[in-house]
Order: structure tokens, then C-alpha cells, then sequence
């Protein structure tokens, strides 16, 4: 119900669905690298899930733009993935696969995720913070000047 809200992703598709869900919402397709079409110092909180696994995804520039449109003492979320469903296992197993193997890197999320807390703390977010569950691990951080 939030009323002030955007959502931004480089699949059209999803977009559509977002606006068949919550029509008063923005959105725009560009990736996380360049939101140019963003005012600096607009957004409250940026929330990006699962976005910072791709391999076709450069994490230092799409950090670079959420502290840029983040207001001051804006939050920034961001989740990586750290498990997924065996289906022949019936159960949640912890790690990433290693692209194009069948090898599970147990290490590979959270190493992701320290890589992503110190470009983090490079651009200059403040009060870092990682959060790691079953499926998922979270990065909170706070933008102050």
C-alpha cells in the first residue's frame, strides 16, 4: 500500500506483472548499473533480492547508483541466494551450484556477499550488516553523509 514506490528491472514481463498488481506504481526497465532516469537523494529505502548473483551483473556500479538515490540515512537491502530445493532430496541445501557443474560451493554466497559489504563500504554506506538464513543471506546498510 506503499504510495510513493518504483520498481526497476530489465525484464519487461515483470514490470507488467508489477502494474497488473499495483497499478499506482512506476516502473522502469534499465539495469541496476545506470538509473540515470532516477533523481540523486529521492529514495528512502532500496531493495534489490537475489539481483547481486547474476553473472551478467557488475555489483561496484549498481551500488555506486543505490547510494547516489538514496536519501540521506536511506536503507539499502540487498539478498543473496544461499540455498536452494533439492527436489530428489525433499530438502533445502545450503550453498550455490557452481555454474555449468554439478559442484555445490557451500562458501559461494557468503563470499559473494563480503565482496558486495566492502564495495559497500568503499562508496561509503555506513552501519553494514549481514544477515544470513536458510535460503538467503541479507546485506543492511545505511547511507549517511
Amino acid at each position: 500500500m506503499c504510495p510513493n514506490i518504483t520498481f526497476v528491472d530489465i525484464a519487461n514481463q515483470g514490470l507488467d506483472r508489477i502494474k497488473s498488481y499495483m497499478p499506482y506504481a512506476k516502473t522502469l526497465c534499465s539495469r541496476a548499473e545506470n538509473l540515470s532516469m532516477l533523481k540523486d537523494n529521492t529514495y528512502d529505502l532500496y531493495v534489490s533480492l537475489r539481483t547481486y548473483n547474476s553473472s551478467f551483473f557488475e555489483p561496484k556500479p549498481a551500488i555506486r547508483e543505490a547510494y547516489r538515490v538514496l536519501k540521506n540515512n536511506g536503507r539499502l537491502i540487498i539478498s543473496i541466494a544461499n540455498g536452494f530445493l533439492s527436489k530428489e532430496q525433499n530438502r533445502i541445501i545450503q550453498g550455490l551450484i557452481i555454474p555449468n557443474t554439478d559442484y555445490v560451493d557451500i562458501y559461494r554466497g557468503l563470499n559473494s556477499i563480503r565482496e558486495v559489504s566492502a564495495i559497500c563500504a568503499d562508496v561509503g554506506f555506513k552501519n553494514i550488516k549481514i544477515i544470513p538464513t536458510d535460503t538467503e543471506i541479507y546485506l543492511i546498510a545505511c547511507r549517511n553523509e
